[in-house]
Parts: structure tokens; sequence; C-alpha cells
């Protein structure tokens, strides 16, 4: 347990149990700089048992760049694409497509 974040585990926990149940969720963690929320999501992600967790870093030279934190978190995933079903599969494609300026 976190010192002094013990309704902060708890709020994590119970996200984690929601997942668990087969319901979507969301966390939204901002903050100032050094307040911990490294350290929490450290704590949930160290908690996800039976889960993929995937991490994105924002980095300054790529905020021009569109679906850069997006591309960060899919790249890993890409292998996995012929597993789902047609729609889903397509939309990475023209998202692509959609957003490339022409020449």
């Amino acid at each position: 347990m976190l010192r002094g974040r013990r309704a902060e585990c708890r709020e994590l926990d119970r996200l984690l149990e929601t997942m668990h149940a087969g319901r979507s969720a969301v966390l939204v963690l901002r903050g100032e700089a050094g307040i911990g929320k490294t350290a929490l999501l450290e704590y949930i992600g160290g908690h996800a048992e039976g889960c993929r967790v995937l991490h994105a870093v924002g980095v300054e030279s790529e905020m021009e760049l569109p679906f850069a934190g997006l591309h960060q978190l899919c790249a890993p995933l890409l292998g996995g694409l012929g597993r789902l079903p047609s729609p889903q599969r397509e939309a990475p494609g023209r998202i692509v497509s959609s957003s490339a300026s022409p020449c």
C-alpha cells in the first residue's frame, strides 16, 4: 500500500474489480508534477493480474505528429489485428489513410 494513498488505492482496486466483472471503466489521473501519479500507475499496473498493461509517454518532439500517443499504445498490438472482426480490423487503416496529407 502506498503511504497516505489508501483511498486512492481502494479506488484503483475498485476499478480493477469492475474490469474483472466484464464492465468497462475509465480512469483519469491528473495533477501537478511530483504528487505521485506515477506511483499510482505503478500500483494499478502491479495489481492488474491477467491484463495487458500498455504505456505511452509524452515526447515534446512528437507534439505536432497526429496520433503519436495512440501509435505508442497500439503499435505492440498490431500483430493481433487478424483476430479482430472485419470492421475493427480495418479501422486502423482507415485512420491512417484519412489523416495522410496528399503529396
